[in-house]
């Protein structure tokens, strides 16, 4: 199989994968998410070692040969959120809005369910898959760290789609702390692990942050004050609020930092390089 078999394949299962959320309020069916962008990354690449570090993730952090002893390649899927969900989500101004409550979670299962369909073809053609997400080993710790003068949280996963996103020429973070691809930084992620040999994608980058502006947006938008340029989002202070929105607002989440900012569906940085 190549990369181009592969994407082929990616693409056939998204289209066939119920894609639709219903907006009961106005009642009303959408799209969730939008075809996902792909990325491979060498089971060997370096950058799996410097995961290890406590700067970056932890020692916890797992590569990917040891999920699997003859892993090949790293596989990253960003899935960005419907503009039918972004649109409406950008202009709300209640602290939970519909749009995002059904959407954000609908976009989660329909890349869960391309992810299971894939690898179901995958097996069927001889190619060993590990889900690290899914599998008894995954584990997550936390620990408290300070940030500036207020305390924070560091997390210490086995496995973080994120940076095998960042890995495998995605994309880079963003002050907010969610991956920044060509098509924004508003969607969902998934990855895998093959003993399948793919051609890598080129990083595009060399910095961990290289396309975020530091505009400030989700600064300004996040009605928790969790984020800042200086200290990035403060990752006790969000899921706190996240705590507090379900137990006197309601279902759903935030999700502020994502939408009606100049990262939402797009690259900032190639924006900035052009105009100047």
């Amino acid at each position: 199989m190549t990369n181009k078999e592969l994407l082929d394949l990616v693409r056939e299962l998204f289209e066939e994968t119920e894609n639709l959320v219903h907006l009961p309020a106005e009642d009303v069916d959408v799209p969730a998410v939008e075809e996902p962008l792909v990325g491979f990354a060498s089971a060997d690449d370096a950058i799996w070692e410097e995961y290890k570090k406590p700067e970056a993730i932890g020692e916890e952090w797992m590569a990917p040969r040891e999920w699997m002893d003859d892993a090949k390649t790293v596989i990253a899927f960003f899935y960005p959120y419907s503009e039918e969900i972004r649109s409406r989500a950008r202009k709300a101004r209640e602290l939970v809005n519909e749009a995002w409550g059904n959407g954000y979670p609908a976009g989660s299962r329909v890349a869960g369910a391309v992810t299971e369909k894939l690898i179901a073809k995958l097996e069927e053609k001889g190619i060993k898959v590990v889900n690290p997400t899914k599998d008894p080993r995954m584990a997550n710790k936390s620990i408290t760290v300070m940030e500036g003068d207020e305390e924070g949280l560091h997390f210490i996963p086995s496995w973080s789609s994120r940076h095998a996103c960042y890995a495998a020429g995605l994309g880079t973070f963003g002050t907010h702390r969610h991956m920044i691809t060509e098509k924004g930084a508003c969607g969902t992620i998934q990855s895998l692990i093959i003993d399948l040999e793919l051609e890598p994608t080129k990083r595009e980058y060399t910095g961990i942050y290289d396309n975020c502006i530091k505009c400030g947006a989700c600064v300004r938008r996040c009605p928790a004050g969790a984020i800042t340029l200086e200290n990035l989002r403060n990752l006790k202070k969000c899921r706190d609020w996240g705590g507090y929105l379900r137990e006197n607002v309601g279902p759903g989440g935030c999700g502020k930092c994502m939408v009606a900012v100049p990262c939402e569906h797009q690259n900032p940085s190639k924006l900035v390089r052009k105009q100047g």
